[in-house]
């Protein structure tokens, strides 16, 4: 009899643990981004306006957990807000690997950290600034 009811927890446990997301390597030091932005933790962001019609974020997500969910997007309100980043995660992998940022909005309550895709974020200006200069001039421009 115990065997059984052994045998019916573990398997509960082993279902219910491979249902977690993928978590992505956690990455400490700094990041550059393929337009060679350098980030680090600490950093402050500024978001912009929302990519969707709704004016919710299309590359900022409510939580990491949620991260790559079409229905997970941050909703709207968050213009012109600045947030803080508190680590980095690498996810993918070849020449899909890009870098996710774990941030906290200033003034926020949630307990979850909102989770910015970089590169995508700031090609549709969901994020425009980083310690309050613009992203146009922090590229680095590449010379031949």
């Amino acid at each position: 009899m115990k065997w059984i009811l052994f045998f019916a927890l573990a398997s509960i446990s082993l279902n219910g643990l491979a249902q977690l997301p993928a978590a992505g390597k956690r990455i400490t030091g700094p990041v550059t981004t393929k337009r060679g932005i350098v980030l680090r933790a600490g950093d402050s962001v500024r978001f912009g306006e929302g990519g969707l019609p709704s004016g919710g974020y299309q590359n900022i997500y409510s939580s990491f957990d949620k991260f790559g969910q079409k229905t997970a997007g941050l909703e709207e309100g968050y213009a012109y807000k600045y947030a803080t980043i508190k680590e980095f995660r690498e996810v993918g992998s070849g020449d899909d690997k890009r870098y996710v940022a774990l941030v906290r909005p200033k003034g926020g309550i949630s307990v979850n950290f909102r989770a910015i895709d970089l590169e995508p974020a700031m090609d549709a200006k969901e994020i425009i600034s980083i310690n309050g200069k613009a992203i146009s001039k922090l590229i680095v421009k590449k010379t031949i």
